[in-house]
């Protein structure tokens, strides 16, 4: 193509991180004069929020991250989301975790305030339709339904595990509970009737609220411990199983939790650590920024090295029975709502989620070693469960709902029948699992792996093939989990791929065809 003619862009998938790739093509566009015309595919009915931000979820299903980081705009150009709901008078405090409703409705005002916001230059087409198939073409790339010919295709297509097919006949499964309201209503889940759950994290927790409460049950909260008046819509039990058994700790309740040290106090502890990941120092997660971790956390505890290291691998040798997951549950969530004072474990998780925005950028790009690789995928995804849990009120209501005898971890190794099976897995990012036009790009040979899995892109989100990027085909978000770090967030701060996409793919493009769909770095 010239520098005179249209370019034409699309974006598959349209929910936060397609909603940054938009926000951030515009801000581009508006310093170019070249004419570009956007195809965006979204079927859900609010872009910028997607499924799992759907606005018309029940309320009670809530965010794991607080609202004081929530803003989807950068250099200040629009609210961020306390401000959007202080316009609206409807004010929460920073460490709130607001209902995943409201956040929807955010982002879909977000987007709409783009698109207003947009340059002349820049046309923006919306497809409420999913993209089955992306497949080269001379110049680019060709997308169906529709055999749309765009010079660049940028994918978002988040978690997916919704595409999942399961079996409709008894014992029926459900594939994923997103979207609850029909995935989980009461002709596929009926009240009194038992139900297992493949998976015991975030997507759990969020299963079990949408059939209590979520059906009209009402939880109250008594000097820290709740209690529950059922709706009579409820099943009659929910029996999760999964291959840890080890659940999530909770988020500390910051109205009831009394922190061990001040800012000031963890700022002066973790420094020389973080300056060393910062300078790129280190070069071995498992000789020495994994020790370090540990070394903070036991310095805290007055603990060796040797010690934090031999308690951190029990808890990682074997599955967590029945009773040590109902323990494990009541000892975070005791520490969360400041009735037990924290133990190592927490103090793990605290020193992994302060230092995790200078992990991610110290690992971002490098090439891990098969041993470093293996043990820092074990360490993040046990630090997934600590770090990163619920706020403390979910596992008050799981316990609560266990001690009613509507919730057992009887048959946390599985083996348990029941009328329904819902899976709360999300499939991972390397996993030909993932619905398409991912899942057809994989077996075409257009993406590849890296060392801790997920898809391969570089600092630009292009997509690559051992060295080479793949011209005209990006990825942003979950499937590139594991090659970028942290991509369930949010946040506009710990990655800036949207603003990189947007910048090389508003580079002048060369007047000759592409010569192959590879190109080396």
């Amino acid at each position: 193509m010239t520098r005179t003619q249209t370019l034409r862009l699309a974006i598959v998938g349209c929910g936060p991180k397609g909603l940054y790739a938009l926000d951030s093509l515009s801000e581009a566009a508006k310093r170019k004069s070249a004419a570009v015309e956007l195809d965006i595919f979204e079927p859900a009915p609010f872009p910028g929020a997607g499924v799992i931000y759907d606005p018309n979820q029940p309320d009670c299903l809530v965010m794991n991250y607080a609202a004081e980081h929530i803003d989807a705009w950068t250099g200040g150009r629009g609210p961020s989301l306390i401000d959007w709901l202080s316009e609206r008078q409807t004010p929460v405090s920073p460490q709130a975790c607001v209902p995943r409703s409201v956040v929807g409705r955010y982002l879909n005002w977000c987007f709409s305030m783009v698109l207003d916001r947009l340059p002349e230059n820049l046309q923006v087409n919306l497809h409420k339709t999913r993209v089955t198939s992306v497949k080269p073409t001379e110049d680019g790339w060709v997308l169906e339904p529709g055999a749309v010919k765009v010079r660049e295709v940028l994918v978002t297509t988040g978690h997916q595990n919704w595409n999942r097919r399961g079996e409709e006949t008894p014992p029926r499964t459900v594939v994923s509970p997103f979207p609850v309201n029909q995935s989980l209503t009461t002709e596929v889940i009926p009240p009194n009737s038992s139900v297992t759950c493949k998976g015991f994290a975030l997507t759990f927790i969020d299963m079990v609220l949408a059939l209590t409460e979520g059906r009209g049950g009402t939880f109250r909260e008594k000097n820290g411990s709740f209690e529950y008046v059922p709706s009579g819509a409820e099943p009659s039990l929910i029996a999760p199983f999964s291959r840890s058994g080890r659940p999530m700790r909770p988020k500390v309740d910051h109205s009831r939790f009394v922190s061990p040290m001040n800012e000031v106090e963890w700022r002066s502890l973790l420094s020389p650590l973080l300056k060393d990941l910062e300078k790129d120092k280190l070069t071995s997660f498992q000789n020495e920024v994994w020790p370090a971790l540990q070394s903070i956390a036991g310095q805290i505890q007055n603990l060796p090295l040797w010690e934090v290291n031999e308690i951190f691998a029990h808890r990682l040798s074997g599955q967590f029975d029945s009773a040590r997951a109902q323990r494990e549950i009541e000892t975070g969530y005791n520490i969360a709502v400041g009735k037990s004072a924290p133990d190592l474990i927490w103090f793990l998780g605290e020193v992994w989620r302060r230092s995790y925005p200078s992990l991610i950028n110290w690992i971002g790009g490098r090439d891990l070693s098969k041993s470093d690789a293996n043990l820092f995928q074990r360490v993040a995804a046990e630090m997934e469960r600590i770090a990163f849990g619920p706020p403390a009120s979910s596992l008050g209501k799981l316990i609560c709902l266990q001690k009613l005898g509507m919730l057992t971890f009887e048959h946390i190794s599985g083996g348990a029948k029941a009328d329904c099976t819902v899976n709360a897995t999300i499939p991972s990012g390397s996993s030909l699992a993932l619905s398409e036009p991912l899942s057809q790009l994989l077996e075409d040979g257009h993406l590849d792996t890296c060392s801790l899995g997920g898809v391969k892109i570089d600092a630009s989100a292009n997509a690559c093939k051992g060295q080479n990027v793949i011209r005209g085909l990006s990825i942003i978000g979950r499937s590139t989990e594991g090659c970028v770090l942290g991509n369930d967030t949010l946040s506009r701060k710990l990655h800036n791929h949207p603003e990189q996409w947007a910048v090389r793919v508003l580079r002048p493009y060369a007047s000759c065809p592409l010569e192959g769909l590879e190109t080396t770095t």
